[in-house]
């Protein structure tokens, strides 16, 4: 194991930070433990559901006392990137079963050879083009038409795409959740209509690639890539030493993971360090 992955799995994962905890909460779940053990629960009447994920440990003998309490009908378990859970069906994860990871220790110079050479032109060549505009704004300085116009490109990239995205409900709440450190990034062309989105929340000095959006003229300036490199200075600046990819494709999912093949070669151009979960599993009953 690298030093990067080493450091990054003794992190607090996103889904274990009290900011996800506050995003659960407003989507009517309830939070059993504290950060580095949250189980996330929804009652259903007499019954409910819960899912635990990436703790730093799993302990049997506190969720088999929080199945009975809660009478779960089903409990997702993802495990950390140090954590081994043998017990259970293995199942098709709910957060991303991979993750990719960039070296923000480097130098600007130095990170930015590290990515492919189309990728370093592509940066390059639309600075120069001048273009695209970037506002990087930290989420609890949003105004309203940011807001406004973020969920407007969303929906519109969901409909152009044909997938369901994230629920508006859940977008706002993460909107309110986080703190100075995580940045909505809105890419502007020459007319300050916007192309391109990119949002990044931050915790425990990880940075996290999160939702990204873009139209087809965003597409054609570059404007996911020139967003993901202000990104990654943004979080340099805001003392983060790890930038977390999120998601690629991952072949023990194929039918899960079949539409993210194309954000995967994107991302791969950026070179970074790709690594797998170990797998979900499912209790049913308690």
């Amino acid at each position: 194991m690298s030093d990067l992955v080493s450091k990054f799995a003794l992190r607090l994962d996103l889904h274990q930070s009290l900011f996800h905890a506050s995003v659960m909460k407003k989507i009517d779940w309830f939070v059993d433990g504290k950060p580095g053990s949250q189980i996330y629960y929804r009652p259903l009447g007499p019954i409910s559901v819960a899912k635990y994920q990436r703790g730093l440990t799993v302990d049997e003998e506190r969720l088999a006392h929080f199945r009975r309490s809660h009478k779960t009908l089903t409990s997702y378990i993802e495990p950390g990137l140090n954590v081994v859970y043998d017990h259970g069906f293995s199942v098709e994860p709910f957060a991303h079963s991979t993750t990719s990871l960039i070296n923000l220790a480097l130098s600007e110079k130095k990170l930015l050879s590290s990515f492919s050479q189309k990728t370093r032109y592509n940066i390059i060549h639309s600075l120069k083009a001048a273009k695209i505009s970037i506002d990087s704004i930290p989420l609890p300085k949003l105004n309203a038409d940011q807001k406004a116009t973020f969920f407007s490109l969303h929906s519109e990239w969901s409909k152009r795409k044909n997938v369901i995205g994230y629920s508006r409900e859940l977008l706002g709440s993460v909107l309110t959740s986080f703190d100075e450190t995580s940045t909505l990034h809105l890419a502007y062309d020459q007319h300050h209509n916007l192309q391109g989105s990119l949002l990044i929340l931050t915790s425990d000095s990880v940075s996290t690639y999160y939702a990204a959006f873009s139209t087809e003229v965003g597409y054609s300036l570059y404007a996911p890539t020139l967003l993901t490199w202000q990104a990654l200075l943004t979080a340099k600046n805001n003392k983060s030493d790890i930038f977390d990819f999120g998601g690629t494709y991952d072949p023990r999912y194929p039918r899960m993971y079949k539409k993210w093949q194309g954000f995967t070669k994107f991302k791969a151009g950026f070179n970074p360090t790709t690594i797998s979960y170990p797998p979900t599993k499912l209790r049913l009953f308690w």
